[in-house]
């Protein structure tokens, strides 16, 4: 449905990583699926930067999802954008006309709730059809909400949540860890206030500030604010999960309950009987949250000893930019590279890059995804994270093993 981030959202959150963008600087980065000859696609120029035009009229929505659906009966849809749908204006005629479409169930994605200002606008919605939602939460106190989200109306948004809690199906709560602001007595009261409501589960995200934490839209540094380290971060998902009911995750990490990101590695040597064995060396490039799990992954492969690990400057690697291979060492990488499938750099580009010391190399991408965390593996079990890695795992040694030298 369209949407802006900043605009079409009641106004940017302190901590939101869109703060400061310069749009007039956009540019695409460059990735797999841009053409030969230049960085430049839908992906990489559009979709990361959230590039999504105003707000779409329901009419434009219903007929793209009309054709969309040709001769097809479903009866479930999810509604989101770059904006943020509790300030899409056509909300409930939106969602009227999906039930006019034969579409019994409606899910909200994400939404921080600034835009709903009357609980009954909720009831209204679920009466609708809506089933689903997520919601930021922030904190259990309107205050709060008020300074840090810039929400003009934080009881009401809070009491369109207990409506959504009371009526839906499923309830995803969010909530950005800012140190001393909404963790510790405040991240306790919220939980509790979220274990009366009965809400399904609660999503944790680690503050992101700076270039290293993913914010690359020339942006850095959107909050003068220090993250909790790694350690803390999932020290706290981890009590929060052994404290309350409700399912929790972390990201970029952890999920206590299905050991994701890179559960594989709790298996042990098991391994060598699940994943193929490594055949060529190779230099795999990562970020700094995933680099110490892949290698604990590999330590129980057979042939894993030929696999060295390198991570950039950069925590999350699927937002691995050109900045970040111009930062790295070279002249220690084998002669097989293999670059995150996702990686934000354009293919002729990163071979440059990677061969700056005058040494031949070749340059692969591995899989899309080698794990799921946190915002995925919520809606999956253990069983289903850990086939997911072991397909992932299996492209990336194979694709190693046939292409490599």
């Amino acid at each position: 449905m369209g949407g802006r981030p900043g605009v079409d959202c009641g106004g940017f959150c302190r901590y939101c990583y869109f703060r400061g963008v310069d749009w007039e600087e956009k540019r695409p980065f460059g990735c797999k699926n841009c053409p030969p000859g230049s960085p430049g696609c839908d992906y990489c120029g559009r979709s990361v930067w959230e590039d999504n035009g105003p707000f779409r009229p329901p009419g434009v929505v219903l007929q793209e999802v009309g054709m969309s659906l040709g001769f097809r009966r479903e009866r479930e849809a999810t509604v989101s954008g770059g904006g943020d749908i509790s300030n899409y204006p056509w909300l409930r005629e939106l969602v009227a006309s999906l039930r006019d479409l034969g579409i019994r169930s409606v899910q909200l994605g994400y939404t921080s709730g600034k835009g709903f200002e009357d609980p009954e606008e909720v009831e209204e919605l679920c009466d609708l059809g809506v089933r689903s939602v997520s919601y930021t939460v922030f904190a259990w106190d309107p205050e709060l909400r008020r300074e840090w989200m810039g929400d003009r109306s934080p009881e009401a948004s809070l009491a369109c949540l207990e409506v959504f809690a009371d009526r839906c199906e499923e309830v995803m709560v969010a909530a950005v860890l800012i140190p001393g602001v909404n963790d510790g007595d405040v991240l306790w009261k919220t939980c509790e206030r979220l274990e009366e409501l009965g809400i399904d589960a609660l999503l944790l995200m680690r503050l992101g500030t700076r270039e290293e934490h993913g914010i690359i839209l020339g942006n850095s540094l959107v909050l003068d604010v220090k993250p909790h380290s790694l350690d803390e971060f999932k020290r706290i998902v981890t009590e929060v999960h052994e404290e309350f009911p409700f399912r929790v995750t972390g990201t970029p990490l952890w999920d206590p309950e299905t050991s994701a990101p890179f559960a594989l590695r709790t298996l042990g040597e098991e391994l060598r009987e699940l994943l193929p064995p490594v055949e060529v060396e190779c230099s795999l490039i990562t970020g700094r949250v995933a680099a110490p799990l892949i290698r604990e992954v590999f330590r129980h492969v057979e042939g894993g000893e030929k696999v060295d690990v390198v991570p950039v400057e950069k925590d999350v690697a699927c937002l691995i930019t050109e900045r970040d291979l111009e930062r790295l060492d070279v002249s220690s990488l084998k002669r097989t590279v293999v670059l995150p499938g996702r990686a934000l750099v354009h293919d002729a580009r990163a071979e440059e890059l990677l061969k700056r010391d005058g040494f031949e190399r070749v340059v692969l991408r591995g899989p899309d995804r080698l794990t799921l965390d946190g915002e995925a593996s919520c809606e999956v079990d253990r069983e289903e994270v850990l086939e997911f890695e072991l397909n992932a795992f299996r492209d990336l040694i194979n694709t190693v093993n046939i292409l490599g030298e």
